[in-house]
């Protein structure tokens, strides 16, 4: 179901209308069963109803654990084991045929005629955000910053909400609890910001987005017969593309949300009125680069492995250099995974190791 069609559009008003209607201890049951008809919508087989079940109950089972064992060690190993088990079918379903794919390479050039089948696979809308979703809510438990949803429907709306499957942003349950199962009046006023938003973020896409797209796709598929000035054109037209099209979407998202009465974080703040590219960076996909910054990267820094090689870099290249060592290869380790989270091709991992270094160059 594309966010920019006359199906997204009834679907939307039919299941606004209905939230209003029914009582507000009630509504956020409206909102899991319009996310499970969204998910019927867009590919939910047994195949991957099972992989989102999986999901669901490996969080829910393992944060009640977490939180029943919160002053032992079992509570660390019962996050680390629910992180897995996510961890283990977002690869399976995103990263596996290119591990094949490797091999195979690796293989042929050993002169092995031999290569590895590639896996069937069909993931569910979404599981890259549902997936760090789930993982962010068990490492919270964990760390005592929420406590673990009792109610598995609950939970389900939680990584299910059916606005942020298509193009996030990421949430957080300690920041979702209340606007999701907490009721909402409606409110003439939402309404109208919330409108003008949705309209907006479709005026992105249509007007904007789709045009650049094809020009951007008219150059780059018949090189010989465009000149340099129009390449040029068409590589300064395709991140003001990708921006439209993606900060619609968003705008659409945060448009319905705001009708409904549910606050979601933004996800974009002018990105390209940034004065430095680490700045751009910060305007851009800001709750991915959160998600990153909390679960990954400052993790990371403070990690044992780190500390010992700030101190062993400190005494080999002295103390101003040496301190560099852990943040730069925590910044490295950080965008290498932004590129593997972004697709299962190489082409993503290189471009984000080359992000890093010009982050650091300039």
């Amino acid at each position: 179901m594309n966010l920019i069609s006359f199906t997204f559009l009834i679907f939307c008003i039919f299941t606004i209308a209905i939230y209003f209607i029914v009582p507000k201890k009630s509504q956020w049951v409206v909102l899991l069963i319009s996310s499970v008809i969204f998910l019927f919508w867009n590919n939910l087989t047994i195949a991957t109803l099972l992989q989102a079940l999986l999901v669901l109950l490996s969080a829910y089972i393992f944060a009640r654990l977490i939180e029943k064992y919160k002053d032992t060690s079992k509570a660390k190993t019962f996050m680390l084991i629910g992180v897995f088990i996510i961890l283990a079918i977002l690869f399976h379903l995103k990263y596996v045929n290119l591990l094949i794919s490797t091999i195979n390479g690796i293989l042929y050039m050993f002169g092995s005629k031999g290569q590895l089948a590639l896996v069937e696979r069909n993931s569910l809308i979404g599981i890259s955000y549902y997936s760090l979703i789930m993982i962010s809510y068990l490492i919270d438990v964990y760390r005592g910053n929420v406590k673990a949803e009792k109610n598995i429907f609950k939970c389900a709306l939680f990584m299910s909400y059916f606005p942020i499957l298509t193009s996030g942003p990421f949430v957080r349950y300690e920041n979702m609890k209340n606007e999701l199962y907490n009721g909402h009046e409606f409110d003439y006023k939402r309404l109208c910001s919330g409108l003008l938003r949705v309209l907006w973020g479709i005026f992105k896409v249509l007007v904007i987005s789709l045009r650049l797209e094809a020009f951007i796709n008219t150059v780059y598929g018949n090189l010989p017969n465009y000149n340099g000035v129009f390449t040029i054109v068409a590589v300064l037209f395709f991140p003001l593309q990708l921006y439209t099209n993606f900060s619609g979407s968003i705008d659409i998202i945060m448009g319905i949300s705001e009708i409904i009465g549910i606050k979601l974080p933004e996800n974009f703040t002018a990105p390209f009125f940034s004065k430095t590219l680490t700045e751009f960076w910060r305007n851009w996909h800001i709750t991915l680069g959160g998600w990153l910054r909390d679960y990954i990267f400052y993790p990371l820094l403070k990690s044992n492995f780190m500390q010992k090689l700030g101190k062993n870099a400190k005494e080999k290249f002295g103390k101003e250099d040496g301190k560099k060592a852990p943040l730069y290869l925590s910044m490295l380790v950080m965008w290498l995974i932004i590129g593997i989270w972004h697709g299962g091709s190489y082409t993503f991992i290189i471009g984000s190791r080359t992000i890093a270094i010009c982050i650091y160059v300039f």
